[in-house]
This record gives C-alpha cells, sequence and structure tokens, in this order.
C-alpha cells in the first residue's frame, strides 16, 4: 500500500478523535480481518444500504470471535475504513506508528540486517522476541529465510493479532501472545533466538517469577536462553550496566558463565537506538554449549552497514578471573598501563567497600538566589581544582541539605556531561553541598583521599570510570555502578608517600609554568614594541 492510501486510512481515524497507537493498530486490523474473511468466502464489499449491513455483520462477528470489543462507529464509517484497508500493510502501519511513539522501541532496519546474518543455512528455527521492535526489515527477514520456521512473540494483545493478521499468508511464521518477562509457556528450542528487551525496567516476583534478578533486560535473557536448542544461539541488545552492575546482576552474570556461555560481546555504535535510548548498548551472544574463550569487539557503521572492527579473543580462564564483563579493559590492548593493572598482583578494594557513595542534590534553576549554602556543580571544577568564585547559592536551612554537605577529603566525580573531572574537596569555612551531576566519594578506611584522587586522574583510573559510563556522548555514571570499580589497595605509608610525592611535583610544575608563562608574556611584549615603533 502507498504512503498516501496509509495516510488516507489513517487520516479517517483523526477525524473521528482516535489518535491512540493502540486504537489505530486495533481498527486496522479489525478491519483488516473482516475484509480477509469476507474474501475466504469469497465475497465482495458492496456500496449497497444491504452490502454495508452485511459487511458491518461480519466484522462484529469477527471482533467478538478475536474479543477485539466493540467498534466506535456506524456502518458508514466502517465501510469507509474497510475501503480504505483492504489493500492495507499492517507491518508498514506498525512501523509508522512506532516511530511516533517514543515510549517504545525499534530497531533500526541495518541493526535488523546485521542480526538476521545469523540465520544460516543450518539454521532452521528462530524466535524473535517482542517482534514489533525488527518491524523495519521483519518482512524481508521472513521472505528470505522460506525454509525458516520463524516464532514471533508479543506481549499486547493488539500486536499479536497485528502479527497475526500480517503473516496469516506466511506458512512459516507463528505468532504468539507472551511476555519474555515470564516464563514461557511453550517448551520448544530454537537454533537462534533474537532480543531488545525493555531497558531500565523492574517486575515484582509476582510478576516474572523466581528469577536471580529484578532487572527487566536480565529477566528477558534468562527466560529465553532456556529456549536455546543443543548448538543454538541467543542474541541480546543490552545496556552497558548488564556488563558491571554488582548484586543480582553480578549473580546474573555468574549463572550465565557457569550454566551457558558468553561467546562473544561486541559495543555498538553511538546512538543506535536514538531517539528511544541514548545509553550505551552491546550486542551480547549467548550460547548452550561452552566454547574455549569469548570474542569482544566494536561495531561501527560503515555508511549504514554494521561492521565488527577491533575485533579481540579473551581466554575464558581470563574473562572468568574478572567479575564484570566491561568490554572497554579487553580492547585497550594498546594501552600497556592497563595490561599491567589487569595483570597486576596488587591487593585491590572496591570503592563501595572503602567509602560511601551519594549524588548530590538535584537543585532547579528557580531554587538559585542569594543564600548561604553555595552549589558545587561541574563549572565549578577546573583542572582538578575547585573554584568557588561565581558559585550558584541557595537559601536554605542548614538541616536540610545536612545529608549532601561536602566535607574536606569528599572525592568529587563527575557523573554527567561530557567529560570525565575529579577534584579533592578542601577545608573551607562555606557550606557547600553538590549538585545532582557530582558523584561524592566519602572514604571510611583503607584509602588516602589524596591517594584515591591520584589514581581517578591517572589513564587507568580514566579508563575504567568510563567503562562504568552507562551513557554514549553525554555520560551517565551511576553511583551504585562506580561502586563496583577496583583501587589498587597499597599500605597506607606507600599511599601517603606517593600523595606526597605526586603534589611536590605538581607544585613545581605550576611554579616553573608560572616563570616560563612571566617570562613569555614579557619577551612577547618587548617583540610586539617592535609594531609601534619602540625599539
Amino acid at each position: 500500500m502507498n504512503a498516501k492510501a496509509l495516510e488516507s486510512f489513517v487520516q479517517l481515524l483523526y477525524i473521528r478523535g482516535m489518535v491512540e497507537r493502540e486504537q489505530i493498530l486495533l481498527e486496522a486490523v479489525r478491519a483488516v480481518r473482516t475484509c480477509q474473511s469476507l474474501h475466504n468466502r469469497q465475497e465482495s464489499i458492496s456500496d449497497t444500504a444491504e452490502g454495508k449491513e452485511n459487511l458491518f455483520a461480519e466484522m462484529q462477528s469477527v471482533s467478538e470471535a478475536d474479543d477485539m470489543g466493540h467498534f466506535p462507529g456506524d456502518r458508514e464509517f466502517f465501510y469507509n475504513l474497510c475501503t480504505a484497508a483492504c489493500e492495507l500493510d499492517l507491518i508498514e502501519l506498525l512501523l509508522k506508528s512506532g516511530r511516533n511513539d517514543r515510549s517504545g522501541m525499534l530497531a533500526p532496519a541495518y541493526l535488523v540486517e546485521y542480526l538476521a546474518g545469523e540465520i544460516t543455512n543450518d539454521t532452521s528455527r528462530v524466535l524473535l522476541a517482542e517482534a514489533e521492535k525488527f518491524a523495519e526489515g521483519l518482512q524481508k527477514v521472513i521472505v528470505n529465510n522460506p525454509n525458516v520456521e520463524f516464532t514471533l512473540t508479543t506481549e499486547k494483545k493488539v500486536l499479536y493479532l497485528l502479527l497475526q493478521t500480517a503473516f496469516s499468508q506466511s506458512h512459516n511464521v507463528r505468532v504468539l501472545h507472551q511476555s519474555i518477562y515470564r516464563e514461557l509457556l511453550y517448551k520448544d528450542r530454537y537454533d537462534v533466538l533474537i532480543t531488545l528487551p525493555v531497558f531500565g525496567g523492574r517486575t515484582s516476583p509476582d510478576e516474572s517469577g523466581k528469577t536471580i534478578s529484578r532487572d527487566s533486560e536480565c529477566i528477558a535473557v534468562e527466560n529465553l536462553i532456556r529456549h536455546l536448542g543443543e548448538r543454538g544461539r541467543l542474541l541480546a541488545v543490552l545496556p552497558a550496566k548488564v556488563t558491571f552492575a554488582g548484586g543480582p546482576v553480578q549473580e546474573f552474570r555468574q549463572w550465565i558463565m557457569t550454566d551457558y556461555h558468553l561467546a562473544a560481546m561486541t559495543a555498538l555504535p553511538e546512538g543506535i537506538l536514538r531517539p528511544y535510548a541514548a545509553i550505551k548498548t552491546y550486542l551480547m551472544a549467548f550460547d548452550a554449549k561452552a566454547t574455549s574463550g569469548v570474542t569482544v569487539g566494536k561495531i561501527v557503521d560503515e555508511n549504514g552497514k554494521l561492521t565488527v572492527k577491533q575485533k579481540h579473543w579473551v581466554s575464558d580462564a581470563e574473562f572468568n578471573s574478572h567479575e564484570d564483563w566491561r568490554p572497554e579493559i579487553y580492547l585497550a590492548e594498546d594501552n600497556e598501563a592497563i595490561q599491567q593493572f589487569k595483570a597486576s598482583r596488587l591487593e585491590k578494594v572496591k570503592l563501595k567497600d572503602v567509602s560511601e557513595i551519594f549524588r548530590g542534590k538535584s537543585v532547579l534553576k528557580d531554587d538559585l538566589q542569594p543564600g548561604k549554602i553555595k552549589v558545587l556543580n561541574i563549572s565549578n571544577m577546573d583542572e582538578g581544582e575547585l573554584v568557588f568564585e561565581n558559585m550558584d547559592t541557595i537559601q536554605e536551612e542548614i538541616r536540610k541539605v545536612k545529608r549532601y554537605q561536602l566535607e574536606a577529603g569528599d572525592i568529587l566525580l563527575t557523573c554527567r556531561g561530557t567529560s570525565n573531572k575529579v577534584v579533592l574537596f578542601p577545608e573551607t569555612e562555606h557550606v557547600v553541598i553538590a549538585s545532582a551531576n557530582i558523584i561524592v566519594l566519602r572514604i571510611k578506611e583503607k584509602i588516602a583521599p589524596q591517594y584515591l584522587k591520584i589514581f581517578l586522574d591517572s589513564p587507568v583510573g580514566q579508563l575504567l570510570i568510563k567503562s562504568f559510563q552507562r551513557g554514549t556522548t553525554i555520560m551517565n555514571i551511576n553511583p551504585n555502578d562506580i561502586g563496583e570499580m577496583e583501587i589498587p589497595l597499597l599500605s597506607m605509608e606507600s599511599q601517603q608517600i606517593l600523595a606526597r610525592q605526586y603534589l611536590a611535583e605538581q607544585e613545581r610544575y605550576r611554579r616553573e609554568k608560572a616563570a616560563l608563562e612571566e617570562r613569555w608574556d614579557k619577551e612577547r611584549s618587548e617583540l610586539y614594541k617592535n609594531f609601534v615603533g619602540g625599539c
């Protein structure tokens, strides 16, 4: 169906005030199913009064059989809808409506094509979970693989009816009304399973059953991976937090590596899921049987085609020696310091075990006014130092912001913005709180604040911080995530010696830099006099 005809169908609904996506899709399915029912009985649509009456009666029968509810219109309106919908491409309508629905998610065509590359001549059964997310390319994948049995799942009833109707003539397609966030009712096994689950969702035990994690993306993988065939593979597009988060997510990773196998992990191009999501994502391949290692890589967009770059193979022994799956660590093979850090036998400690970690207070522009409480933001962090001048203030009772008040020795780390900044909070008479763009690390034991600041500023520290980012261009670091970061635990004496050496060399650098700048300014001024006859 051409774009103009599709627009005419949608316009008919808009005129009647039907503007919600699910309502538009439901009426499209109702009309197309009614047309199909008439066609199966070798009857056609007639514009006579009797024909419109028969058409309306057929619609009521179809609606009742498929539990589609009451049609919100009269016989004339439904006749006009059916006339427009007889050749309606439901997948095209699904795709168009999905592009305008920011609450859902659509995989771009080139990602669908890349995922479909996993379907080979040996593939006989494929499951596409929440198939509506792959609408851009779905028909092409099915047509190009006529010998493959496709199972499409979807959670919403209207999408189930739509997919059923759209592929009613495809002998190799089965549609299931099934949520992947609950235990699958069907026990079939597949050669390839593909999923782009909801990011950041949380469910209760009553909703999802007994699962390792309550996070939606982990639940989806846990439910789907149980349906892998003997040589099957599950392809999942997952957010960055799955690679490093602690608690139940860490238990989920351990379960995967014990009972199944992470075969490959590749970083997807920045912004590949915009405008639906702007966070960092990875394509992970899970196998039913373990091999000897994990392939880590980076996928880049080359003129609308996805290609794997920086492919690196990691043995299972090395991979399993770490609690997390952060690919940046493995791809930094040209960074000698990272390799030394990975191979180091130094004792390491997690930040969450030696510090209190919290995010600053959310302060709105309307809250800013002359007051006694200063608000520290990213703009006040310059070259590793705090700038107190021109700091925003608020007027508030100190007791109400006491939990956010900064103390000498706090480490301040930017968690939003475009660059990583680290500052050690000094002694001050001011009452200062951090904004929500900053994470505060308040050391409790074992680590000297200045030592931690130096480590976080180092190339290794900066790369480790970056590996915990959930965002892409605009970073987004969660306080719970950064708590999983490991710090080399030197003796307190060694930490203090290192800190003193660092500060002494830093002060020497600043003095010599200031002297050079003063000399340069003086010499430059003398040279400029030549232009005004001052020789």
